[in-house]
């Protein structure tokens, strides 16, 4: 994701937008400054790389997105470039320094589009203030997007929707995102379990060990091949019933009335729906049995129209 500063080809001399912000997600309020970087010009956006940042403010970060994919959220969102910085060479940047070197003299940006809560410079000392007087001072513009509120006059924000994934409120999660939330990683080879010993494939997929997590347990998904959107159902855990040591997290997710080869696919998995929570059984017997139930659960919650949603 990250991209050297001078490497954004502009031959028609667009109007250059800056929208300036960390993006994780690239949830509802994001949308909305963005859509005015858009309106204006050629849309730059200008974040960090969110996986050289492991704490803020002293504790640890879980981000909800890897940096691909909050390149191709943004890139469909109407970003003609992304730039995604490691912190490490902006860490101890001051404010003035970011706006003179990097946003005017670098890339010679026309206007700066932020959120109301945009924080810039050393141990974000910088707010909307001091970058309006930058703009002034170097010659760019700035233009603030009041914060998004939800349907209860609640702030959106990508803490609150790390809130909701951890406690399985994907549906409302999906809504604040503007998309399904979505798993997108290589397929992994398991232990082979599901094919052989339950008669049931699935496609196993690992998270980045700093991602947010969303709750452990089966939900309704929508698996995209090929350009098409196949119904199956996922299960986030640590697969109590198979594994009697601590393990990492994975999906593996089962696609319904689907076969083939899907080992070292880079497949997007969406999360729609919550069916419940992990728990182990006493035999791999019982764990089919409740597997083919949780299918059946999932067959019940089409068709796919009214489930899916993704940004178009």
């Amino acid at each position: 994701m990250h991209q050297e500063l001078h490497e954004a080809p502009n031959p028609k001399r667009n109007p250059i937008i800056a929208a300036l912000g960390v993006f994780d997600g690239v949830h509802l309020g994001h949308r909305q400054v963005l859509a005015q970087a858009v309106s204006l010009g050629a849309c730059h956006v200008v974040t960090f790389s969110s996986e050289t940042m492991t704490e803020k403010r002293g504790s640890a970060i879980r981000y909800i997105y890897h940096d691909e994919q909050r390149r191709r959220l943004l890139t469909e969102c109407g970003a003609a470039a992304v730039y995604a910085l490691p912190f490490g060479e902006i860490a101890d940047l001051d404010g003035e320094h970011f706006c003179k070197d990097i946003l005017r003299e670098r890339l010679q940006i026309d206007c700066a589009v932020v959120g109301a809560d945009y924080r810039f410079g050393k141990n974000a000392s910088c707010g909307i203030r001091e970058l309006q007087q930058f703009g002034k001072k170097y010659g760019f513009q700035v233009q603030v997007v009041p914060q998004l509120k939800d349907d209860s006059g609640k702030t959106i924000s990508s803490s609150h929707i790390r809130f909701l994934l951890e406690s399985g409120q994907i549906q409302m999660a999906n809504q604040l995102l503007g998309a399904d939330y979505q798993i997108l990683a290589h397929i992994v080879s398991g232990q082979q379990i599901g094919s052989t010993k339950l008669n049931i494939p699935t496609a196993n997929q690992a998270f980045e060990p700093w991602q947010c997590l969303p709750r452990r347990g089966v939900y309704a998904s929508f698996s995209e091949i090929n350009e098409e959107w196949v119904p199956s159902i996922t299960n986030i855990g640590v697969r109590p019933t198979v594994n009697n040591s601590e393990v990492a997290v994975i999906a593996e997710t089962h696609l319904l009335d689907w076969s083939g080869e899907l080992n070292g696919t880079l497949l997007p998995v969406t999360l729609c729906q919550f069916i419940r929570p992990e728990k182990p059984f006493s035999s791999l017997d019982t764990l089919k049995e409740q597997i083919q139930r949780d299918i059946q659960v999932r067959k019940q919650l089409l068709p796919a129209e009214s489930i899916l949603h993704h940004f178009e």
